[in-house]
C-alpha cells in the first residue's frame, strides 16, 4: 500500500495554500503563505532555487512532501505581481509526484493547456485563487504484487490510465480563523477517464473508457486551526476534530455520460456499453451528521458474454439514492434514514428468455422504492475508539423511532407495499419496538405460477411459501390481494392479523 502521508500530500496543498491576505499582495507573500499553511499541515514547500526580480519570483525545482516523503514535484513556477494588487501564477509543465512505497511502485504526473491562477485579496482576511485551463491531464500508473492465493510469487499486477478534464474553470479561497475555512469550485465542459488494470494471479485484465459532459463541483472544507491532517492517526484524534469544528460540505452536478469497459478472465469475460443520464448529488460530514444523495435520469447497459448465450441489455428509468446518519449523537438523538429509488428497470427479451423462453412471467418493468427514516443515539466515533482500544464493553446505537414512509417492490407483475411507525425503548439494553406497519401483496400468487412454469420453483417451494403468506396474510378487497397488519406492543408482544406470535 502507498504510505498515507503521500496521499495526502496534494490535496493537504491544495487546501492549505492560502494564507492571511494582505492589502496588496506580493509574490513573496504568496510564496511565503504557501510555506507557512504547508508547515500547519505537516508538509515542507521548498523550491531549489528562488529568484525575485521586480515583482516577477521565478521558482524552480519546486517540492511540496511530508517528512521523509517524494511528495508531489513542480519543475518550475513564476509569480508576477499584477497592477491590481493581484498575483498571477503559471506553473511549468513538469509537475508530478512519485507514489512509491513498500512492495508497490507507481507516479502521477499533471499536464495542462494554459493552466493560470491568480491569486488576490478577499474580505476577513482570505485569499482567494482563480483558475483556469484549456485542459488538465493527469496520468497515473502503479505496480503491486498480484494475488496469490498459496503465498507464491504470483507476479506484478498493474494499473495505470489516464483522468482528463476540457475547459477547466473556477475558484478556490481560504478564509483564516479560529476554524479555518476552505471554499473551491471546478467547472467543466468535459471530463474523461482511460483506465486498464491486469493481475496475472488472477489471469485477469480490465479495461474502461468515459466521458462525462459539464462537470460543476464545488466544496467547502472547514478545519480546526490547532489540528494538522497528517496529525489524525486515531479515532480520538479523529473525533477531537470533529469536535472542534471540522466539516466538509460537497455538491456535484453533470451531464449525460457515455463509456465502454471489458474483462478479459477466466470466470466472466465480458464486453460493456453504456450511457447514463445528467445527475447531481450532495454529501456532507460533521460531528452530528453523516449524509449522502444522489439522483440520475437513468441509465442503459448494454454487455456480451461468451458466458452468456445471448447479448444482455438493461435500462432504468430515474434513480435516486440517500443516507443520512448521526456521527456522535451520544446525548441527543440524530437523524438517520436511508433512501433507494429505482423506477422503470427493464431488460431485453433475449434476457427473459435465458430463464422464461415460454412468457409465462410479466415482463412489467420493475421498481424498488426503500423509503426509512428516524432519530438514534450513537455515537461511531466512540465505538471505532473503542475497537480500536479492544474494549468489549461499548454503548450500542439506542434507536428511538422507526418511519416506514415506502417500501415498494414491482416486479413481473406483482407488487409488495409497506409503510409503518415505531418507537424504542431502550431501558431494557436492547431496543423493544412499539408501533405498527401494514403490507399489502398483490399478484403474489400469479408470480408463483409463472415461476413453476418456467421450473425456477417447484411446486413443493411454492406449497411451502403460499401456506407462509396463508399464515401471516389476510385477503384483501381485490382478487390475488394479501394484506398483514404486524403490531409490535409493550413488553415484547409482537402479533400479525391480530394473533401473537410472540
Amino acid at each position: 500500500m502507498f504510505r498515507m502521508t503521500t496521499y495526502l500530500t496534494a490535496p493537504a496543498l491544495v487546501m492549505l495554500m492560502g494564507g492571511t491576505a494582505q492589502a496588496a499582495l506580493t509574490a513573496d507573500q504568496v510564496w511565503q503563505s504557501w510555506k507557512n499553511a504547508g508547515a500547519l499541515a505537516g508538509l515542507t514547500v521548498s523550491a531549489a532555487t528562488e529568484n525575485s526580480d521586480g515583482g516577477v519570483l521565478t521558482l524552480n525545482g519546486v517540492k511540496i512532501a511530508p517528512e521523509g516523503s517524494a511528495g508531489l514535484a513542480i519543475s518550475d513556477m513564476v509569480l508576477t505581481e499584477q497592477s491590481d494588487g493581484s498575483v498571477l501564477i503559471k506553473p511549468g509543465a513538469d509537475i508530478g509526484a512519485d507514489l512509491t512505497g513498500e512492495g508497490t511502485a507507481g507516479s502521477v504526473k499533471l499536464t495542462h493547456d494554459g493552466l493560470t491562477m491568480t491569486a488576490r485579496e478577499g474580505e476577513a482576511g482570505a485569499l482567494l485563487y482563480d483558475y483556469a485551463a484549456a485542459s488538465l491531464n493527469v496520468a497515473f500508473n502503479s505496480s503491486y504484487p498480484a494475488t496469490s492465493f498459496d503465498g507464491t510469487d504470483a507476479g506484478e499486477a498493474t494499473s495505470k490510465g489516464t483522468v482528463g478534464f476540457t475547459d477547466v474553470a473556477g475558484s478556490y479561497s481560504d478564509t483564516p480563523g479560529v476554524n479555518r475555512a476552505f471554499g473551491f469550485d471546478l467547472a467543466a465542459s468535459k471530463i474523461a477517464y482511460d483506465i486498464n488494470s491486469g493481475d496475472p494471479g488472477l489471469k485477469m485484465t480490465t479495461a474502461s473508457i468515459s466521458e462525462t459532459a459539464d462537470l460543476a463541483m464545488s466544496a467547502d472544507v472547514t478545519l480546526p486551526s490547532t489540528v494538522s491532517l497528517l496529525a489524525i492517526a486515531a479515532p480520538s484524534d479523529f473525533g477531537k476534530a470533529l469536535q472542534e469544528g471540522m466539516a466538509v460540505a460537497v455538491t456535484t452536478k453533470q451531464g449525460a455520460s457515455t463509456g465502454t469497459a471489458s474483462q478479459d478472465d477466466q470466470i466472466f469475460p465480458y464486453q460493456m456499453t453504456f450511457t447514463a443520464g445528467p445527475g447531481e448529488a450532495t454529501g456532507e460530514f460533521n460531528k452530528d451528521r453523516f449524509s449522502v444523495r444522489s439522483t440520475g435520469e437513468g441509465l442503459a447497459i448494454d454487455l456480451t458474454s461468451s458466458a452468456v448465450p445471448a447479448p444482455v441489455k438493461i435500462s432504468t428509468g430515474p434513480v435516486e439514492f440517500g443516507m443520512t446518519s448521526p456521527v456522535m449523537a451520544a446525548e441527543t438523538a440524530g437523524d438517520y434514514g436511508l433512501t433507494v429509488k429505482l423506477n422503470g428497470v427493464e431488460v431485453n427479451e433475449e434476457t427473459w428468455a435465458l430463464v422464461d423462453p415460454g412468457a409465462a412471467l410479466k415482463r412489467d418493468p420493475a421498481d424498488l422504492s426503500i423509503d426509512v427514516a428516524g432519530k438514534a443515539k450513537v455515537d461511531f466515533i466512540a465505538l471505532m475508539a473503542a475497537e480500536e482500544a479492544g474494549m468489549t464493553e461499548v454503548t450500542p446505537p439506542a434507536p428511538e423511532t422507526l418511519d416506514i414512509r415506502d417500501l415498494t417492490l414491482k416486479i413481473a407483475g406483482a407488487a409488495f407495499t409497506g409503510v409503518g411507525a415505531f418507537t424504542f425503548d431502550n431501558s431494557m439494553g436492547v431496543p423493544m419496538p412499539i408501533g405498527e406497519a401494514n403490507v399489502t401483496l398483490t399478484g403474489g400468487n400469479a408470480l408463483i405460477d409463472g415461476l413453476i412454469a418456467t421450473g425456477l420453483m417447484t411446486d413443493d417451494d411454492a406449497m411451502g411459501v403460499r401456506m407462509m403468506m396463508g399464515g401471516f396474510m389476510s385477503p384483501g378487497a381485490n382478487p390475488d390481494e394479501l394484506t398483514s397488519k404486524i403490531e409490535a406492543k409493550a413488553g415484547g408482544e409482537i402479533t400479525v392479523n391480530g394473533q401473537r406470535v410472540q
